[in-house]
């Protein structure tokens, strides 16, 4: 192990430079007492910090083994920077006064800046910078940003930098350079592959006696070899078993190793495996006979609607059943024709897009399986008679005709329909709800009122605010502005 490098001492015994265990990485201290500089190795290179002689121990200098970094003033203002593509010098009202970039490297001499008294930073590039503590009459430096380079990278075969043209930033190569290092690459592979080619190994007597644990195993390779040259190898394809019971015995050690063998004899021995007796590999050899038809549904899935899984027919039942989607060519057509007349039609106006109608849906498919069964249940499997609603589906991403026509800006929105004739239109049903129950307390109250002949007018629009949850703070606003003599908006 070697020795550790010694530490630097001020005059008056205490530590201004202590090393680390492989002499290059250092810890450097004011006379204070405050650390003043850390400078370690890690695995992409050296890391340095340094830091003012403060309480509050502000950085004032940073930089990693590529060269990024910074310089700032003692109070933080940062005073210099450097990054991949380039950096700039600023002064301390904020202005810029010099800035690099790679393809225009920084011009004239190196910049030096006097960060602290005891600090003297010098910066020609990111390849080339270096800082300098002195305390005391003491004085230590420090290497930034001397990132490991291969010796055969072609950045030391660059001869410049292209500085004009689409060319712009691309390294300049010594061909000359590039040639040797071509050739003494191919001579170096030759000369290991001479060095360490395959050869026949070559294990002698002196050889042996230095390495006595080879002579077993020289031994029992030459009586392999000879066996085998005297024909005593005769390898079946199939053994039999009685073969195997010979050679290995009943028990099979294998089959005995895990936990679920235990306990089970007839998995411990040559008996138990099913393909040593003829019938049952016949057996197992058989076709399945499965007709590739629907499996067995869990119940979640029975009650999952028809949107989410293939139909797997008629053994499967769920209570949901899926609206009629109602196009825009035909919207008008269905509501005077094709509902029963004295039949409430309900329009779902929804839009798979929005999570308000994707959660709303399941609902009204729900309700729409339960009218079904219910049409059913009182004329029988024939058809279904007429009942007091029915749902169906417009879909708002589809086509803009209701947006349109009623100015609809909220989904999901419900339209009510009676005879052709529109009798109800909001996004909230029976007050403030929006449940299966409210729904249908909503339809047999629109019904019974369009019944007696009450109906919204033929031009009826949403106005930008009208909602039911905004509806009571409109008539409020409106109310308030009349009090005070103002005009409405």
């Amino acid at each position: 192990m070697a020795e550790l490098r010694p530490p630097r001492q001020y005059s008056n015994g205490s530590v201004f430079v202590k090393y680390g265990p492989d002499g290059i990485s250092k810890t450097a201290y004011y006379p204070s007492g405050r650390m003043a500089a850390t400078y370690e190795r890690m695995p992409g290179g050296f890391y340095a910090y340094f830091y003012a002689d403060t309480r509050q121990a502000t950085t004032l200098c940073t930089f990693d083994p590529s060269g990024y970094g910074f310089v700032s003033f003692e109070d933080g203002r940062p005073h210099l920077t450097s990054q991949r593509r380039g950096g700039s010098l600023v002064n301390e009202s904020g202005s810029i006064e010099k800035s690099w970039t790679e393809s225009k490297p920084l011009k004239g001499g190196a910049i030096e800046i006097q960060i602290t008294p005891q600090m003297l930073f010098s910066f020609r590039s990111r390849r080339e910078l270096a800082m300098k503590l002195t305390c005391m009459g003491l004085t230590e430096e420090f290497v930034l940003g001397d990132p490991p380079e291969r010796a055969d990278s072609y950045l030391s075969k660059s001869v410049g930098v292209v500085t004009m043209g689409p060319e712009r930033g691309k390294q300049i190569l010594d061909i000359d350079k590039c040639r040797q290092a071509a050739e003494a690459k191919q001579l170096l592979k030759a000369s290991s592959a001479s060095n360490t080619g395959m050869k026949k190994a070559n294990i002698n007597e002196d050889f042996m006696q230095k390495h006595e644990q080879l002579r077993e195993v020289v031994r029992a390779t030459d009586e392999l070899q000879s066996s085998v040259k005297a024909g005593h190898w005769d390898v079946e394809v199939c053994l039999p078993k009685a073969m195997l019971a010979q050679t290995l015995g009943d028990q099979l050690p294998t089959l005995r190793m895990g936990d679920s063998l235990k306990g089970d004899p007839h998995n411990q021995s040559l008996k138990g495996m099913a393909a040593m007796e003829p019938d049952t590999l016949e057996v197992l050899l058989q076709s399945s006979g499965f007709d590739k038809g629907a499996l067995p549904l869990s119940s979640v899935i029975k009650g999952a609607s028809g949107r989410y899984r293939r139909e797997h027919g008629e053994h499967v039942r769920t209570a949901r059943r899926r609206l009629k989607e109602v196009k825009a060519k035909e919207l008008d057509t269905f509501l005077n024709e094709e509902v029963p007349k004295g039949t409430l039609a309900v329009v779902c106006c929804l839009a798979g897009w929005l999570p308000q109608c994707r959660k709303v849906e399941p609902a009204l498919e729900l309700l729409n399986g339960e009218l079904f069964e219910q049409a059913k249940a009182k004329a029988g499997e024939k058809g279904a008679p007429q009942s007091s609603f029915i749902l169906c589906k417009f879909d708002m991403s589809e086509s803009r005709l209701l947006r349109d026509r009623y100015n609809i800006n909220t989904m999901p929105m419900y339209l009510m329909y009676y005879n052709g004739r529109l009798a109800y239109a909001s996004n909230t049903l029976n007050g403030y709800g929006s449940s299966k129950d409210d729904l249908v307390a909503q339809a047999r109250a629109t019904l019974l009122s369009a019944q007696q002949g009450t109906f919204l007018p033929a031009d009826f629009k949403f106005s930008l605010t009208d909602n039911r949850l905004t509806e009571s703070f409109s008539a409020t606003l409106s109310s308030t502005t009349q009090s005070l003599g103002t005009e409405q908006r």
